[in-house]
């Protein structure tokens, strides 16, 4: 098999002129390339465009059409609905229409309420999209039948009226583990707009799939919106007629089932599971069973990361997937009949989404890496011969980026690791410079080779201050399989933090890294180690701690993922408290000397802002220089492109005025 070979095509030549550094707000103006569809006669592709807009506050989302084949003799992409909250663009299989979800700021939600999304439809050749769905509960999932006459749909079930007046008259108050808001399976005809509601049973449901003769629904549940709940999914089958029958469960397993496939002849289901042997962790792998039952099979005994975006081949006799390399995304291959996987791309790159032409004789794929930001490639498939067909991104060829490598190194134990180190811009061989380390949120995150934009980072920002930027998957990360990404249970902030230093000592030693100019910095998980290297070692200048977990103690019972803790820590914190402490950069705040940042989203569910409200106070009793910023509305991860904004300047005016 050829190895994924990148014909990028040039666009018409430009003035020459000197490349800059990035700019933050460079950062901001690049776009993201996703949600990829190629037609069923795999001539077209739609596909999702991202950008956050400065205008309004507000992150966008575009659906565009191209040519689903290369063309040296200019781009030819072109936006193909006019809304700019719309994506989860769907060809009918006939070709004839496409469905897609849109947000719209007048949809008549009721008050206090977020905009939902709405399915509409329209010509595949263009024309005015048709709105489906009006709801009040919104559409968050749907699927076209076969025949191209039915969708099927996830709706939020909607305020009763009494409900909506006490929203309205802020009479909300909230009962703890009550009040749910659950999901309903739905089915639509597209012609007469006539809809059927086909399970009513109270859940959070997702991702309905259609057997291949329209007969049967497959969709996934889980019994609360809780985030903690997230780790129990389960996958139903039921009769596609509204109310004739009950759903059945396909598989009874503690763990997560998810992403239901059916095989073209109706006989299998693929999907990925994961047991409970580690709680609610480890790495799912992709199964296959008989649609009417039986046992489940293991097509991946031993996965890199869990597979995303699969898709059967057109006979039934393998399946396609996207699944984490290491620094990588690539496309693999499994026989039905067993077998390893096969990928069948090896580039050194990240392919965050693929799909096939109904033949499978023609892919798309979002792509990028660490020097080219993400833009759609199409190709034959499986003999891959791959073309960019769109130039989102015009503005990084001005740009002055640093190169970059993947290093490796031994942790203290001897176990191999590996990184991303971006060099400064215009890095001179042998010199010694300024280095950040940045760390990976998860803890089960991990490091890739996609181009640093708004969602992901701005390592190149600090490569064209002079800056080199190391970014280490230490154990626990993912895309290493299992017994990798499971090494730190019970161990947070022990043998991972040494990953950290190890990696960095390698740095020093190779004549790199400065060791009196070092950062550190991170988010998440990211965040918890830096508020732990904080506490544990004097050798950075300073460092930002991103909504970091700083007590493990208040940590699990005021976050929204008890059991993701308790399979790390391997119990609840007041029947193991040793374990606990031991893990909390609080318990050692007296040892830390370190100027720090704190930053932190005012309304985080997933770390509560009194984390940060402890570590601050902490260093500020105990005479360490720290900052703290608050950033109103914003949850985990900011969606509103002021504050991303504010937070890139913030961090990178924090770490120059300690690297200088």
């Amino acid at each position: 098999m050829r190895t994924l070979a990148l014909a990028l095509i040039l666009l018409a030549p430009v003035a020459a002129q000197t490349p800059r550094p990035m700019t933050t707000g460079d950062v901001l103006a690049v776009q993201s390339v996703g949600g990829v569809k190629i037609s069923p006669d795999g001539k077209l592709v739609l596909y999702e465009v991202a950008y956050p807009d400065l205008a309004d506050d507000r992150g966008h989302t575009e659906i565009w059409l191209a040519p689903a084949s290369g063309s040296p003799a200019g781009i030819k992409a072109r936006r193909f609905t006019s809304g700019r909250e719309d994506k989860a663009a769907e060809w009918s299989p006939d070709g004839q229409w496409v469905a897609f979800l849109r947000t719209s700021r007048d949809n008549g939600a009721p008050a206090g309420e977020t905009p939902r999304a709405q399915i509409y439809v329209m010509p595949a050749f263009g024309g005015e999209a048709d709105p489906l769905t009006e709801g009040k509960g919104g559409v968050t999932a749907f699927a076209w039948s076969p025949d191209s006459k039915r969708i099927a749909f996830v709706a939020g079930v909607p305020l009763t009226e009494a409900q909506e007046k006490d929203q309205k008259d802020k009479n909300d108050t909230r009962v703890i583990d009550g009040d749910y808001r659950f999901s309903h399976l739905w089915v639509i005809d597209v012609a007469s707009k006539k809809a059927g509601e086909v399970v009513k049973i109270d859940g959070v449901l997702a991702d309905p799939q259609w057997s291949p003769d329209g007969s049967r629904l497959a969709y996934v549940s889980r019994p609360t919106p809780k985030a903690d709940d997230g780790t129990i999914s389960d996958i139903y089958v039921v009769a596609s007629a509204a109310g004739s029958a009950s759903p059945r469960k396909i598989f009874e397993n503690e763990g997560p089932d998810d992403s239901p496939r059916w095989s073209p002849d109706g006989k299998w289901i693929a999907f990925n599971s994961r047991d409970n042997r580690h709680g609610v962790l480890g790495v799912q792998h992709l199964m296959v069973m008989g649609s009417d039952g039986g046992s489940p099979r293991d097509l991946t005994p031993d996965p890199a990361s869990t597979a995303s975006d699969i898709r059967w081949s057109p006979d039934g006799s393998s399946l396609y997937y996207r699944s984490a390399l290491h620094t990588t995304a690539q496309i693999f291959r499994v026989a039905l009949k067993g077998g390893a996987p096969e990928a069948l791309t090896h580039d050194e790159a990240v392919i965050n989404s693929f799909s096939l032409s109904h033949a499978a004789d023609r892919v798309a794929f979002a792509r990028s890496d660490l020097q080219h930001a993400p833009e759609l490639y199409v190709s034959a498939f499986p003999k891959l011969d791959a073309q960019r067909v769109t130039d989102h991104n015009a503005l990084v060829r001005d740009l002055a980026l640093g190169k970059s490598e993947v290093v490796h190194w031994r942790g203290k134990d001897g176990l191999d690791l590996e990184g991303i180190l971006i060099y400064p811009a215009g890095y001179q061989t042998g010199k010694k410079v300024p280095l950040i380390a940045s760390i990976h949120g998860g803890p089960s995150g991990a490091w890739s080779q996609a181009f640093p934009h708004s969602g992901n980072g701005y390592a190149q920002v600090w490569a064209g201050k002079g800056w080199a930027v190391f970014l280490p998957n230490i154990r626990g990360s993912s895309g290493y399989g299992e017994k990798f990404q499971l090494a730190n249970l019970k161990d947070w902030g022990g043998m991972d933090y040494q990953d950290i230093q190890s990696g960095l000592d390698e740095l020093v030693r190779r004549g790199i890294a400065d060791p009196d100019r070092m950062v550190q910095s991170g988010w998440s998980y990211g965040g918890y180690m830096t508020a732990w290297t904080l506490t544990q070692t004097n050798r950075f200048k300073a460092v930002v701690v991103g909504a970091g977990l700083t007590d493990m103690f208040s940590m699990y019972s005021t976050n929204d993922l008890q059991r993701v803790l308790e399979g790390y820590f391997g119990d609840a914190p007041w029947n193991d408290l040793e374990s606990y402490r031991r893990a909390s950069a609080m318990t050692f705040i007296k040892q830390a000397k370190t100027p720090t940042l704190i930053m932190h989203g005012a309304a985080d569910t997933r770390v509560p802002v009194g984390q940060a409200q402890e570590l601050y106070m902490g260093l500020r009793k105990n005479n360490v220089p720290v900052e703290m910023v608050v950033f109103p509305r914003e949850n985990h991860g900011f969606i509103e492109p002021r504050h991303i904004l504010d937070k890139m300047q913030r961090e990178t005016a924090f770490i120059e005025k300690y690297l200088k």
